[in-house]
Parts: structure tokens; C-alpha cells; sequence
């Protein structure tokens, strides 16, 4: 990060500020020229008038730059973002007439190891496709940004993408490898958002979800705050981790969002509960814990209770031993 100096900064801008005042006294000395008596009162005065508008013209000569430099870079910024006048092709990237575009360079420059950059649209960066979309695997498509390894579009249209029924309302991440950013056929599905009432793990969903690309082929969705019915229990899902697109469900996270009881325990509202080995795992929070129905025992802190589908306890664990932390939501 580059240090920002706050008193030179105020310097510049006091500067800026004084040469700008005098670019406004210097142009109503000119337009008083213009005047009859003001004419004549300069000529009767020319050495202090003289020296006067030397000073001026100097002290404005900061803010005459400043004005060029905004000008140039103006024209310089409408350079890297024309529109198309006609179809372009980039690799297998077809980017259509009307198309405007942001570019990261104009003319050829090399980095710092020697390698050229590429320029013109070779370092096309976003594309608007507000005239006529684009279509992208299938889907059409009007924004597009590029990255050095990633792509972000928004969608025209609900779309299916890698056997995902990704919704518009939100962007759609792909990630690509060196060589294939022109190549959309070639770009690997990141995460979208899927919308409302999907059906995913048995579940009709209320709300949306985000779905992610994981290892192994695995994918996560995260869920929104609204309570769903799952398991014989009322939860606000955290994550759930499928084997494929609307694949069988391999794991989830979640938090009871009332009081349950399950076999021979009671759990507040709050208690997190996750699969593990086919089971189910409580971890009530240590200001809301878990009780022993019978006894009203309650379960000690940093303790987790597993239980099979029928409520039978199996044994307990420490958090730590299980991957629950109380400040964080753990991925498995």
C-alpha cells in the first residue's frame, strides 16, 4: 500500500486552491482591460498592473496543468472505453456491434520481467453489452468483467449453467486458466445464485442461495436467514455441500430456531447442529445449553452431543475435537 503523506496533501490542495483563485483575478484583470475606465486607470498604473499580472500568470500556471492533465486523462479515459462499430471476435469471445468496452491499455508496453502486455482490446477488462447481449455458454448475457483468472457476468435471463439454474438478480463468477480467457467454452462455473424456490437437498427454498464450486467437485450453497423444515426440525441453514449440481447431500451446518426435543435431550433455540458420520451433532452455545430430560442436567460447556437419526445419544465430544468453534462457522 502506498503511504499517503496528510500534510503534504493539504499543502497540494492549498496550492491548488491559491492557484485557482488566481487563474479567477487574472481573467477579470483581462475582461477589466475590456472596460473604458478600468482601461485607463491600468495605463496610469502600468508597472503595478504589470507586475501584477506576471504574478498571477504564474501563480495560475499550477492550476492551468492541473486543468490540461484532467483533460488529457478525459480524452484518454474516452479512448480505453469506445464502442464497437462493428462484430468483434476475440479468440472465441464475440463481443457484437454496439458493444462498449473498458480497456486497460492502448498502445504495447512490456512488465517488469520483459514480457509484452497486451493492449487494445487483447486487455479488454469489461464489456456493456447494452445493445445487443452477448451469449456465453448458452446464456445471454449484458456486463462482462475480465480478470487475470476469473470472469464476472450478469445474466439477461435466468440460465442453466454447469447443471446449475443460475438466476439474473445476481452475478455469475467463472474461473478460467492461463490461455482461456477468450475462450467462455473453457471457463469452469464459480458460484451463482440460485432463485427463489429451488429445490435442493428435499427442500423447496424460500429464499435464495449461493451456490460455490468447492475441491473435489464438491459445491457449497449458503442459505439466507429464513428457517426451513429439515430433518424433523426447524433450522436456519448455514451450509449444505452437495456431490454435484442438485446432487445427494454430503454435509450441511445449521442452528435450531426453537426448542427441541430429541430423544433424551432438549436443545434451545441457537444450538448448532451439523452431520457427522451420518449422525447428528448439538452443540448448544454456553450461555443457552442443552439439558438431560430426564435429570434437567444440564450439558457442560464446550461439550457436543451426538445422537443418531432416532434420538439415541452415541457419545459426546469436545468442540475442539469436532471442529466447532464458537466464533466461527467451520467448513469440514
Amino acid at each position: 500500500m502506498i503511504p499517503i503523506d496528510p500534510l503534504a496533501m493539504m499543502l497540494g490542495s492549498l496550492s491548488l486552491l491559491v492557484s485557482l483563485v488566481c487563474v479567477a483575478a487574472l481573467l477579470a484583470l483581462l475582461v477589466a482591460c475590456l472596460n473604458v475606465r478600468s482601461r485607463w486607470f491600468i495605463r496610469a498604473h502600468p508597472w503595478w498592473f504589470g507586475l501584477l499580472a506576471v504574478f498571477l500568470a504564474n501563480g495560475s500556471l499550477p492550476a492551468v496543468e492541473f486543468l490540461r492533465w484532467q483533460a488529457s486523462h478525459w480524452f484518454e479515459q474516452r479512448a480505453l472505453s469506445p464502442r464497437l462499430d462493428s462484430e468483434q471476435a476475440l479468440g472465441e469471445l464475440l463481443l457484437p456491434a454496439g458493444t462498449r468496452v473498458w480497456l486497460k491499455r492502448l498502445e504495447p508496453g512490456r512488465s517488469l520481467g520483459g514480457k509484452p502486455l497486451p493492449h487494445g482490446l487483447q486487455s479488454l477488462q469489461r464489456a456493456e453489452f447494452d445493445r445487443q447481449p452477448a451469449v456465453i455458454q448458452g446464456a445471454t448475457v449484458r456486463r462482462l468483467i475480465l480478470d487475470d483468472t476469473f470472469a464476472e457476468v450478469s445474466l439477461v435471463d435466468d440460465a442453466q449453467l454447469a447443471g446449475w439454474q443460475c438466476s439474473a438478480q445476481a452475478p455469475v463468477t467463472f474461473r478460467y486458466v492461463d490461455g482461456a480467457r477468450f475462450a467462455p467454452e473453457q471457463w469452469q462455473l464459480e458460484g451463482c445464485t440460485l432463485a427463489a424456490g429451488s429445490q435442493v437437498a428435499g427442500i423447496t427454498w424460500p429464499g435464495p442461495m449461493t451456490v460455490r464450486a468447492v475441491e473435489d467437485g464438491r459445491w457449497q450453497l449458503e442459505t439466507t436467514d429464513i428457517p426451513v423444515r429439515f430433518q424433523g426440525m426447524t433450522l436456519r441453514l448455514w451450509n449444505l455441500w452437495l456431490d454435484g449440481p442438485y446432487g445427494a447431500l454430503l454435509d450441511w451446518q445449521a442452528e435450531l430456531t426453537e426448542t427441541v426435543e430429541f430423544g433424551p435431550m432438549q436443545y434451545p433455540a441457537t444450538t448448532r447442529v451439523r452431520a457427522l458420520h451420518g449422525n447428528l451433532l448439538f452443540s448448544p452455545l454456553v450461555e443457552a445449553p442443552g439439558v438431560e430430560r430426564s435429570s434437567g442436567k444440564p450439558i457442560e460447556p464446550d461439550l457436543s452431543v451426538e445422537q443418531d437419526a432416532v434420538g439415541q445419544v452415541l457419545g459426546t465430544h469436545r468442540n475442539g475435537d469436532v471442529g466447532v468453534v464458537d466464533w466461527l462457522k467451520v467448513v469440514p
